[in-house]
């Protein structure tokens, strides 16, 4: 029997270490040689039919060889098995014999000592996660807000008609445009026909919005463009330019009037322009609820992520950032085989969109450390009813014990987890700060400030 060791190691590894004595090898040395032996067949004797000890000076080395790093393997494999979940490998690591050097050269009659290291799942000394204070934006359903999604709506429910005035702002207008040069002359490849945008949108390279208001059908016109130095289009930044412009159609948008009529062609449950208005309210509230709910969570996990000690290894951060890259190249249409090629090779894609996802994988993979410690801290509940209805259907009479006790620990594991999140918002405290504003103002502001830090974060890269 082997003599078998465990320490905990820094950044969430352990080393499991194991003294196998030289008689354990011995036997499974001389079994695998016996084997062999059977089969092998050298140079003057038929197969199967050679001297041991030929075989022995033939192949001795490399039998002695295989025989120990597969019983080192073997025993590993036995003693994992017997540890609790925390102590054993991640399933995405590749366990190591960290003393290679010391057992080698492998000699007869000689006990070896064995150290495999691996990532573990990282042990959490949380910070503080309840009793604590947050301000958070003052997000609401403004009056604003409301007939703002009504004008959405109206413009959704539009009739496009064409127009046969002078353009104005909301019309659609369908230009051929030039870029000229000094002489007044087309500028090779700078040339557009039947270019079709809203007016005041904003939505055409040259911006010539306020050029086209007041043109007619079939008028043209020259005018010059300067485009300033904080431009974002390269091409055009620091330039002033001659446009040659003809607005060849104009269409126009009727939009209905917000009568009850309106009202019941959104939703048959509105009979009045009041029940549309709260109806538009009470969408706005539950969407400023949620965005709120997620503005608090990420406080509070943020928080307790800085004031908390653990370790992340290097094989779960890794598999956290090839799991988003997947996922984003899953989202742009790429296939499972693809995929697969793409992340074994040194591919510019995948290595743009792992740099591009790395910071939020590593965001998300802090918080669910964070949430599966707070949850196995035991401060969430789960009733026998709630993992009953949550293994319906997937535990029936023909399931052994083993089986079905599985599968309603890793029920209730689950559903504990999910706990989390409202256990955290309920137990801290959160202020409203700044003015008022709506949902989609916030989500605007949400999404650059996760633009600045994934650029932060780019930065701090490169230095």
């Amino acid at each position: 029997m082997a003599d078998i060791k465990m320490e905990a190691r820094e950044k969430s590894q352990m080393a499991l270490t194991m003294t196998i004595p030289a008689q354990t090898i011995e036997e499974e040395y001389a079994a695998r040689l016996n084997k062999y032996a059977k089969t092998i067949a050298l140079k003057g004797f038929r197969k199967g039919k050679a001297p041991l000890s030929i075989v022995e000076r033939q192949i001795g080395e490399y039998v002695r060889e295989e025989a120990t790093y597969d019983l080192i393997d073997r025993l590993f494999d036995e003693e994992v098995k017997k540890l609790d979940f925390e102590s054993r490998p991640l399933p995405y690591c590749t366990p190591s014999l960290a003393n290679e050097d010391e057992i080698r050269p492998l000699k007869k009659d000689t006990d070896i000592t064995a150290t495999v290291v691996y990532d573990v799942f990282p042990k959490v000394e949380l910070g503080q996660y309840t009793g604590l204070e947050f301000e958070i934006p003052n997000v609401v359903a403004t009056d604003e807000a409301v007939n703002k999604e009504i004008e959405n709506l109206r413009e959704q429910n539009s009739v496009i008609k064409e127009k046969d005035g002078a353009a104005a702002k909301g019309d659609i207008a369908t230009v051929d445009y030039s870029e000229l040069d000094a002489d007044g002359k087309p500028v090779e490849g700078k040339s557009v026909s039947d270019y079709a945008f809203t007016i005041g949108s904003g939505y055409n390279r040259y911006k010539f919005d306020d050029d086209v208001t007041g043109m007619k059908t079939g008028d043209e016109k020259t005018v010059e463009k300067t485009f300033g130095e904080s431009e974002t289009d390269d091409e055009l930044r620091g330039r002033t330019v001659r446009l040659s412009i003809k607005l060849t159609k104009l269409k126009e948008r009727i939009l209905p009037e917000v009568d009850d009529e309106f009202a019941q062609d959104v939703k048959e449950e509105y009979k009045t322009v009041q029940d549309l208005k709260e109806g538009i309210r009470k969408d706005l509230e539950n969407r400023a609820d949620y965005t709120v709910r997620g503005e608090k969570l990420e406080k509070v996990l943020s928080a307790v992520i800085k004031s908390s000690k653990y370790e992340i290894p290097a094989s779960m951060e890794r598999f956290s950032i090839d799991s988003a890259t997947r996922d984003y190249l899953r989202q742009i249409g790429r296939s499972q085989e693809e995929i697969d090629r793409l992340m074994e090779v040194d591919d510019n894609l995948a290595n743009m969109i792992r740099s591009m996802v790395t910071s939020g994988a590593l965001r998300d993979l802090n918080q669910q450390i964070i949430i599966n410690a707070i949850q196995k801290a035991g401060v969430v509940t789960v009733t026998d009813e709630e993992v009953e209805k949550a293994v319906e259907g997937r535990i029936t009479d023909k399931t052994d014990e083993e089986t079905a006790k599985r599968i309603r620990e890793e029920a209730k594991d689950n559903l504990a987890f999910s706990k989390v999140p409202d256990y955290l918002i309920e137990n801290n405290t959160f202020k409203l700060s700044g003015d008022p504003i709506t949902p989609d103002e916030y989500m605007e502001d949400y999404y650059k400030r996760m633009s600045e830090e994934q650029a932060a974060s780019e930065d701090a890269k490169e230095e």
